[in-house]
């Protein structure tokens, strides 16, 4: 919007709750992110993001808020991921490939049942950060507290499994636990994200930040850090870019944050060279 600049903007309510809640989910993202990379498992996340639609179907379909519906829906599915993985001598990403194709085809079979009005799709599937609401902050908020909580408290556990899950075995961690735990944990990030970029988008959102910050720091910590920064700069920053040239804000924020990945590997190949 030419001739607005960006200190009026920010005096906008609904632009002020779409900036928090970015770079609230800018960082649980990424946090969950970095251990999805980190693990080989970022195909995961595109598995549980899309199974939200038959949870967001069935919420509609029963007539109960559809993101609580989508977050049962997907901690269930992510969990038969697992099951399945363990114990049907079928690889994780191929347990995906299942379940990716079969909750989203439940989902549109569940919908085909809906009568009368039925919520615009569009914004599940893509987002709509700028009609963020108080109710949305605050399981924001929780979750940024919970994904924090949690990744303090068990750091070094979490360390263990991802780099060496046979020794963590040995060394007396639950480590079963421990992934139907992470499991739940990237489906409560899912759902918080899917109000900003939606289902289509968000397994990105997961992924994009991490990678970038891997190219920058193989060190842990600062690869939390740096990944949770990346998160951050790509939300408020494709918000501010797509409210400028008034595009959709969810596809803008992942084509930003493509593009500060592209940068750093332009960026890291000139350096070697």
């Amino acid at each position: 919007m030419a001739g607005i600049s960006f200190f009026d903007l920010i005096k906008q309510p609904f632009l002020q709750n779409a900036l928090l809640a970015g770079a609230i989910v800018g960082i649980i993202t990424a946090i969950i992110g970095t251990f999805i990379i980190l693990r080989r498992l970022s195909f995961i996340g595109a598995g549980i993001s899309h199974s939200s639609f038959g949870g967001i179907a069935l919420g509609i379909l029963m007539g109960v808020d559809p993101f609580f519906a989508a977050l049962v829906f997907c901690i269930l599915t992510g969990f038969l991921i697992a099951f399945t993985s363990r114990n049907f001598n079928i690889t994780e990403d191929s347990s995906v490939g299942i379940y990716f194709p079969a909750m989203m085809s439940l989902g549109i079979i569940l919908l085909s049942f809906v009568k009368g009005y039925t919520p615009n799709l569009l914004s599940y599937l893509f987002g709509d950060i700028l009609l963020v609401n108080r109710t949305d902050l605050i399981l924001a908020i929780i979750s940024l507290v919970i994904i924090v909580g949690f990744v303090s408290v068990f750091y070094r556990e979490l360390i263990y499994i991802t780099f060496d899950y046979e020794f963590s075995q040995i060394m007396g961690i639950p480590v079963k636990l421990f992934d139907y735990i992470f499991i739940s944990l990237v489906s409560l990030v899912i759902v918080v994200s899917i109000k900003i970029v939606g289902i289509i988008l968000v397994s990105a959102l997961i992924v994009i930040p991490p990678i970038t910050a891997l190219k920058f720091s193989k060190n842990y910590l600062i690869f939390l850090f740096l990944s949770a920064s990346i998160g951050i700069l790509s939300t408020i920053g494709g918000i501010i870019i797509s409210f400028y040239l008034n595009v959709p804000p969810g596809a803008t924020i992942v084509l930003f944050s493509t593009s500060i990945l592209f940068t750093a590997l332009f960026y890291q190949k000139i350096k070697t060279n």
